[in-house]
């Protein structure tokens, strides 16, 4: 029974001497000494690899005449507007701007207005305009004797639209 006892009194001293979180000095170096390179302040660090950036823009679709806006001089054309443009349709001069995904041709009568929520139309002087299928939005009109002209909006974003007219 003793001889049990100093067993499990040895074993017990081993295992606290174990789980010591004390480290034994020593007054030799143990193997070689290891370098730890020291930074000093100021060194600059090596850049780190930048992760390749998403457009900050949506992509634009193409449209078939780019901003070629003489291609709407004979009254049929697909054009991308940016910002502002001066059209012709078949003779009837309009100012186009694009601004928060809107179109707004203006001409002497007065605005035809295209955006995602629908179109908006104040026209003087005679004439009409009523809203037709397809795209975005659509709306077509005409002035006393003249074309009836369809504008389509396919696209729409800030500053950028995609318009197609047609007249006839």
């Amino acid at each position: 029974m003793i001889t049990r006892g100093l067993v499990a009194a040895a074993l017990l001293a081993t295992l606290v001497a174990c789980g010591s979180s004390e480290q034994p000095r020593s007054t030799k170096p143990v193997g070689s000494p290891m370098i730890v390179p020291s930074q000093t302040p100021g060194t600059p660090k090596p850049p780190t690899p930048m992760q390749p950036s998403t457009p900050s823009q949506p992509v634009v679709p193409a449209a078939k005449d780019g901003q070629n806006y003489k291609a709407c001089n004979d009254g049929t054309c697909e054009v991308l507007i940016r910002k502002k443009a001066a059209l012709n349709l078949s003779g009837d001069k309009f100012t186009a701007t694009a601004a928060a995904a809107t179109l707004k041709l203006t001409d002497s009568h007065g605005y035809i207005s295209l955006s995602r929520n629908g179109s908006d139309v104040s026209r003087s002087g005679g004439g009409s305009a009523g809203g037709v299928a397809g795209g975005i939005a659509a709306v077509s009109w005409s002035s006393q004797d003249g074309p009836l002209h369809i504008a389509t909006l396919t696209y729409a974003e800030g500053d950028t639209v995609i318009v197609s007219f047609t007249s006839k």
